[in-house]
């Protein structure tokens, strides 16, 4: 087993990817050109360095991790962090990251302004460049403004392909549950996926384990997904 693995299995927390955080369970209507890049980072093809940004719930979390279930699906290890979990431990978690082929860092905000950590992503994204791995980045905000200090790492950051997402709005979201509740053999009308748009409040990713308890639910009572029924599971 490789170092870089030994050192992510030692944490003392879950760095396990979503199983629902597939490309095909990703509504990319705003983002295509973006999941092509990535998918093709996934099967190490393509520019080195992918960095997304945007606020939460547009997706930047559910990209990395696809593309990490991608690459294992090929065969090839990888290893998505979420830095905002892991800032509270050693930058020492990079050390040896470049055996793999692909390494998704999520959250990056989480470590801008950490002289130490600066510095350890700036050594890990020169020995990638060097070994001909990948690098997906994910941030609330673009390089140029999360605040990093080091000179030398934005400059790094800002070599590759910059794809910055913008805030979904509840159309969107409406879509984006419906395609996932299709994907699931699910019929969900525009106007029962706006209610419970309208009653989940956070990410996307809660409103989509919702969508999870109901399709549980419905499958259990061999009922509909229909305003009544989604207000008596959910409680609303």
């Amino acid at each position: 087993m490789m170092a870089s693995v030994q050192v992510v299995e030692q944490l003392p927390l879950s760095v396990q990817l979503r199983d629902d955080a597939t490309f095909d369970n990703f509504y990319a209507l705003q983002a295509t050109e973006v999941v092509a890049q990535v998918r093709l980072s996934a099967c190490a093809k393509g520019e080195q360095s992918i960095f997304i940004s945007g606020p939460e719930g547009v997706g930047c979390s559910h990209l990395l991790q696809a593309a990490c279930h991608e690459a294992q699906a090929q065969g090839a290890n990888s290893v998505y962090l979420p830095l905002d979990e892991l800032v509270l431990y050693s930058p020492a978690i990079f050390e040896s990251l470049e055996d793999l082929p692909l390494i998704a860092l999520d959250n990056l905000q989480a470590i801008a302004g950490k002289p130490k950590w600066e510095e350890a992503l700036f050594h890990l994204f020169n020995r990638v460049r060097d070994s001909g791995g990948h690098l997906i980045f994910a941030a609330d905000k673009g390089p140029e403004s999360l605040g990093i200090k080091l000179p030398d790492l934005l400059t790094r950051l800002q070599w590759g392909l910059i794809y910055p997402l913008n805030e979904v709005n509840e159309d969107f979201k409406v879509e984006a549950l419906q395609y996932r509740a299709h994907n699931r053999g699910l019929e969900l009308t525009a106007d029962v996926a706006r209610f419970i748009v309208r009653h989940v409040e956070g990410s996307m990713e809660l409103m989509f384990d919702v969508l999870q308890e109901l399709d549980n639910a419905s499958l259990s009572a061999q009922r509909k997904l229909t305003r009544p029924f989604v207000k008596s599971v959910m409680g609303w």
